[in-house]
């Protein structure tokens, strides 16, 4: 059930002529929305809100069809309102300059409480990349991480099925809570909304527009420590996102790419100063300090191996986040092509490493010869 205080918030927000900005500074100069209704004309005019909307405030002008539309949809799909002052609202988005005065949320919000970070990247990726994403994203929610993504084809989805195989994931939308985009994707909702939340800042009824997903993508970072770009092409939503962590002061994660691919973009972010990663190590080993709670995991696939040198547990590791050719692998590590066909040969003759018909190589155990897109 709604409380009164989301209640009172909803229908500020269907005030008519509301506008995010008018929201804002309320809050700002109050701390609150819910007495926004206690304020006088002067005090609204104050605050640099137009003449015609304060009055309309100060009235209580409801768009009394649109505040009935939301309050059955909400009631309709199960879900919460949460509005800005509440205790329950994601602390490092409140932080933000720009941050939604109400969020639509569906499933499991405590995961909103969890410490979050964001992994995005591109529609069309590869499907190591896909591979990747899943495993850091599993590894990350199995430290205590809430992984936030956009619930895109590609990158995103792989991202919040990894984590919900051991923790908790949040999908934020660029639509409202009764519409869902990609359809393609609807198939993973029961399962997101089971192991986590589902959250939007639009009204019930607004469409997947293009415009939405860049407004979107600002509380992907916002809520986030830090945002991992995994794939990412030189136009790409994803480079937005990157862009948003940046100015709100988040960390950004970048994974190396191929120079020849065409989401190398990645590349480009590691030159301007992204942290270059290649596991969910690289993120812990930065943040366990500046987070309480968060657990050290023993992966078992690092334990009783025994190489016979840096190199060889260099490229396993980079083996074991999907199929690699030796270019690649050297492109990734650093190595020259030279030394990294000896490790394989070597790894490949003590069973570490399995060389695939097309030649790219996987680590023993590993799954990444199937097909990984059925996540």
């Amino acid at each position: 059930m709604i409380s009164s205080k989301a209640l009172n918030t909803l229908k500020l927000k269907c005030i008519k002529g509301m506008n995010d900005t008018a929201l804002s500074r309320i809050y700002s100069a109050c701390g609150s929305l819910h007495d926004a209704f206690g304020l006088d004309f002067g005090s609204l005019t104050g605050l640099g809100i137009k003449k015609e909307l304060a009055e309309n405030i100060v009235t209580a002008d409801i768009d009394e069809k649109l505040f009935e539309r939301e309050l059955e949809s909400v009631h309709k799909r199960d879900a919460d309102v949460l509005c800005i002052d509440d205790e329950e609202y994601p602390q490092l988005l409140k932080e933000t300059e720009t941050a939604p005065a109400v969020l639509f949320v569906r499933g499991r919000r405590e995961a909103l409480q969890r410490p979050s970070i964001a992994v995005v990247g591109a529609r069309s990726a590869t499907r190591q990349a896909c591979d990747f994403a899943k495993k850091i994203s599993q590894d990350l929610a199995e430290v205590g991480f809430n992984v936030v993504s956009g619930f895109a084809m590609g990158i995103d989805v792989y991202a919040h099925a990894g984590a919900v195989n051991k923790g908790m994931t949040t999908a934020v939308m660029g639509c409202g809570i009764n519409h869902f985009y990609p359809e393609a994707n609807k198939r993973y909702e029961a399962t997101v909304l089971k192991s986590g939340c589902i959250v939007t800042e639009f009204f019930s009824d607004e469409q997947p527009n293009s415009w939405n997903f860049p407004q979107r993508n600002r509380i992907i970072s916002g809520m986030s420590y830090g945002v991992i770009v995994v794939e990412a092409s030189a136009k790409s939503g994803s480079l937005i996102t990157a862009r948003y962590a940046a100015e709100q002061g988040r960390e950004v994660y970048a994974v190396p790419a191929f120079p020849m691919s065409k989401n190398c973009a990645t590349n480009r972010l590691i030159k301007d100063g992204a942290r270059l990663t290649e596991g969910y190590y690289d993120i812990l080993d930065e943040l366990k300090y500046r987070i309480q709670g968060l657990k050290e995991v023993d992966k078992p696939e690092a334990i009783g191996l025994q190489f016979g040198n840096p190199d060889d547990a260099r490229l396993y590791s980079l083996l074991e986040n999907g199929m690699l050719n030796p270019d690649e692998l050297s492109t990734l590590s650093g190595m020259d092509i030279g030394s990294v066909t000896i490790s394989l040969v070597q790894m490949e003759l003590e069973g570490y490493v399995i060389r695939e018909i097309d030649g790219k190589y996987r680590a023993a155990g590993g799954n990444y010869g199937q097909n990984s897109h059925s996540s």
